[in-house]
């Protein structure tokens, strides 16, 4: 356990620790773009398909595709 201690005092002396990388993560502003994006789209394709519950799961399943996309770019 004094070595673990010493070599820790040792790392940190001399700056030697590793960074891990941090989690990317989407801002609120970031978020709440693609929460509207989301509404948006939804809202036009129950238009086109003249209510909610006729848009195909093919459909529901490209818009989910596209919006992780968005979120995927937009994280820092």
């Amino acid at each position: 356990m004094k070595l673990l201690f010493e070599n820790w005092r040792k790392l940190l002396k001399d700056n030697n620790i590793v960074q891990f990388p941090h989690q990317p993560k989407i801002s609120e502003d970031d978020l709440q773009f693609v929460i509207q994006l989301e509404d948006q789209i939804a809202q036009r394709l129950a238009a086109l398909h003249n209510n909610m519950a006729s848009i195909p799961p093919e459909d529901i399943e490209k818009l989910e595709q596209i919006l992780f996309d968005v979120e995927r770019l937009l994280k820092k």
